[in-house]
């Protein structure tokens, strides 16, 4: 192929961009960038591709669909090989230029599929594609019907949004009627909205047993001009602050026949969904009755490309852009360390940051950890109105017993004290 040109679409979300630009440099020296504006300024990120030295142009695209006429215009000038992007945020637009301008990529009507979970859940019902129960509420007028066929306690969630953001267990009619008034009223980092709600069926995904880890896991997928390649399970930690996420860990502890079982399933929803090309993380449930598909993404779960990394040297980020040149993988991940990435929820409440111990100190005293990455600094209001974690770490070890211990140490070394109220200055929660 030569020295194929490369779009990276970027703004916010997903893998790092600089992370990402060093995994496509290893592909062609031809790379060039659309960053959206409507989050943050470009001005870093442009730093750091004009300090690359690569070929091609850094454009700024005010918002989706600038995005998408932006990189229609620079393949007119320098003709693009492949649109990569690792945000959720950006798929639509990734889509839609790939289509307009006969790119590999999936089709825009699966990527609308894969951003609306009422959409998956229809599409999941016509294929059989086991999932849980469910209905769509998209009013006030929905609400009797759904709490009927799905019973209560059930699990509301908006049809469009990521990183389980309103997403809430509702065990009443008044608490059903709350969470819909306050999921409408809340504001989305996302350009595109979904009228479309879910009450759905509740699975008891907290934890799987005495296993010491929850009852669902996911299945990191990458397809290739239509052929799946499905890499590895990742498995997750248990819930303890709702459906707010604690921690993944990779590879799976799950055994042979289990992961299979998952792997089948994954494979059945990414097909009823439509997807093609990129990376998929289809979220599965580990029930009695068998895995039951939670919901599929085409993107890399947010810490997996790095995940990948720590655990077998496999260049996952650098991969999703082969996949966007039409190119199958150079191979499979072979795992020879244990990954876990970390999340410490918020509790419920209004809280400020008391004290945190500075990461440069945790990092010294922590030879295993990858990074830390706090989302606050002492004297800062904390709140899940802003996210819903504290701060993330990533662990790297020989096995999972160690991973877990590390871990456990270094939540204690951060230090993190919470004050309850936005202006206590005493008392506090760990």
């Amino acid at each position: 192929m030569g020295s194929p040109h490369v779009l990276l679409l970027a703004g916010i979300g997903g893998h790092a961009t600089g992370e990402a630009l060093d995994s496509l440099s290893t592909l062609t020296e031809a790379v060039s960038v659309v960053y959206v504006t409507a989050w943050r300024s470009s001005e870093p990120v442009r730093a750091d591709w004009e300090r690359r030295a690569l070929r091609g142009e850094f454009v700024e695209a005010a918002d989706l669909d600038a995005a998408v006429l932006a990189a229609a215009a620079l393949h007119g000038r320098l003709p693009l090989d492949g649109v990569v992007t690792y945000s959720e945020l950006l798929l639509r637009p990734q889509a839609e230029i790939a289509s307009r301008l006969g790119l590999p990529g999936n089709p825009p009507d699966a990527v609308a599929v894969a951003q609306s979970k009422a959409l998956q859940r229809l599409a999941f019902a016509e294929r059989d594609v086991p999932s849980p129960e469910f209905e769509i509420i998209t009013s006030e007028r929905d609400f009797a019907a759904a709490a009927a066929r799905v019973g209560l306690p059930g699990v509301f969630k908006p049809s469009l949004g990521a990183g389980s953001q309103n997403v809430r267990l509702v065990s009443t009619y008044a608490e059903l009627i709350h969470a819909f008034t306050a999921a409408r009223a809340e504001r989305t980092a996302f350009l595109q909205s979904d009228e479309a709600y879910l009450l759905e069926q509740r699975m008891a995904l907290e934890k799987d047993g005495d296993s010491g880890y929850a009852a669902y896991c996911s299945v990191e997928s990458l397809l290739a001009d239509g052929t799946a390649h499905h890499l590895a399970v990742s498995d997750r930690l248990p819930l303890e602050h709702g459906y707010a996420e604690e921690g993944v860990l990779l590879p799976s502890r799950l055994d042979q026949a289990t992961r299979a079982a998952v792997v089948d399933v994954a494979d059945r929803a990414i097909r009823a969904v439509g997807l093609v090309s990129g990376a998929v993380h289809t979220e599965i449930a580990l029930t009695a009755d068998g895995p039951l598909v939670i919901e599929v993404n085409a993107r890399a779960g947010g810490p997996l490309p790095t995940m990948f990394k720590v655990a077998a040297g496999y260049d996952y980020a650098a991969e999703i852009g082969r996949a966007a040149l039409g190119l199958q993988p150079t191979g499979l991940p072979e795992f020879t360390r244990v990954a876990l990435l970390r999340y410490l929820p918020i509790p419920a409440g209004n809280w400020r940051v008391a004290t945190q111990t500075p990461v440069e100190a945790v990092l010294r005293a922590f030879p295993e950890l990858v990074y830390v990455s706090p989302r606050f600094t002492p004297g800062q209001r904390v709140s899940r109105q802003r996210s819903l974690h504290l701060a993330s770490f990533m662990v790297a070890a020989g096995d999972r017993t160690a991973a877990r211990s590390v871990t456990r140490q270094v939540e204690r070394a951060l230090g993190i004290r919470l004050v309850p109220g936005f202006d206590a200055t005493a008392g506090g929660r760990p």
